[in-house]
């Protein structure tokens, strides 16, 4: 009875040690993601660099500095392009307000029009003030100077944010090759080992953000195209906003073609082109979503949809908006780590969809 308390007394005491743990840990990520966010970026782009360091460093014989001189330029360029694209954008829709709310009642009267109800019947029966109803001034109120200027005043803070990440991906892109061969010192006695899954765990990591930034480039370009085919207002905004979006599953491919469609909705009302263009979007996130992304990605970056929705909920909680868009990326570096050390197999099996792992 002795040994048996003593060891249900060890168990309770390690359960309990690895709950502060798991609280305290919780609490650094918390408390310091103002370093640890902009550190976790620079990882990512790391690895997603890293080829095209070396593409330019050994191929083209570009000198290492030049080659990350002409990366970072490249970086700020494509930054400061977007910074441009969403401020002109936020603009021109505080622009087209007024056209907007002429064409939401519009709209609202020709759905009510089947019932014989005029919006003003309709605001008498749900006991509402027809005024209150001013879409004009909704829109106005919520796009305001001051909305813009909060807008502004976060890209200046984005901004900031981005020197940050590149001093860090810097340090890292350079020290990438050393610390991977510090490392296998590291552990000398298992070294043919460690090689093996640091290349498996390299290779991984890499083309899963490499195809994921193609598979959600492509998709915001098929939204490009297709809202300027049916010139709906800021399309180059939205397929931007499909291709950051397609970073947060489920959600984001739903918020990314929602708002197109009530764009559409606004200007052409409830027509064949709405429905046509509403058709076309949801069967361009289907296919990218359900055929082309699983068959790039593969069977070792399947996630169970329980977990995907835990990391959502909880980088979101911890970080924000920026740890939503981290989430699965997060998530992909856990499984792929798990997949690859031994003893870390069956957490993969727990995380993924299917019964084994794959190799």
């Amino acid at each position: 009875m002795d040994n048996k308390s003593q060891a249900f007394n060890t168990r309770m005491i390690t359960y309990f040690l690895g709950f502060i743990s798991a609280v305290v840990f919780v609490y650094i990520l918390m408390a310091l993601k103002g370093i640890l966010i902009p550190i976790t970026i620079a990882v990512f782009l790391t690895f997603f660099f890293h080829p095209i360091l070396d593409f330019l460093n050994i191929k083209l014989k570009i000198p290492k500095p030049i080659a990350l001189i002409i990366i970072f330029i490249f970086n700020f360029g494509m930054f400061y392009l977007l910074g441009l694209l969403v401020a002109s954008n936020v603009r021109g829709f505080t622009e087209r307000t007024e056209f907007y709310a002429q064409n939401l009642s519009l709209f609202l009267s020709s759905l009510l029009k089947p019932f014989n109800l005029t919006l003003r019947e309709f605001a008498d029966f749900l006991n509402v003030q027809l005024e209150t109803l001013d879409t004009a001034s909704i829109m106005r109120e919520v796009f305001d100077s001051g909305i813009l200027q909060s807008v502004f005043s976060s890209f200046s803070s984005m901004l900031g944010d981005f020197f940050i990440v590149m001093i860090f991906w810097i340090f890292m892109i350079m020290g990438k090759a050393e610390f991977d061969e510090r490392l296998k010192l590291a552990f000398t006695k298992n070294k043919s080992y460690v090689d093996d899954n640091l290349k498996a765990i390299n290779a991984q990591l890499q083309s899963y953000i490499l195809y994921k930034t193609l598979i959600s480039f492509i998709t915001g370009a098929a939204f490009t195209l297709i809202l300027l085919i049916y010139n709906i207002d800021f399309a180059l905004f939205w397929g931007f906003l499909a291709f950051l979006l397609n970073y947060i599953p489920n959600i984001g491919s739903l918020l990314a073609t929602i708002f197109p469609i009530l764009i559409a909705l606004l200007e052409y009302g409830l027509g064949l082109s709405s429905i046509s263009l509403t058709v076309l979007l949801v069967g361009v996130q289907f296919v990218m979503g359900n055929i082309v992304e699983p068959k790039f990605l593969g069977e070792k970056m399947d996630l169970s949809p329980v977990f995907v929705l835990f990391s959502l909920f909880f980088w979101g909680w911890l970080w924000g908006i920026v740890g939503m868009f981290l989430a699965v990326p997060i998530a992909a570096v856990i499984k792929i780590f798990c997949s690859n050390i031994e003893p870390l197999k069956p957490i993969a099996v727990l995380i993924g969809t299917k019964k084994k792992i794959v190799k």
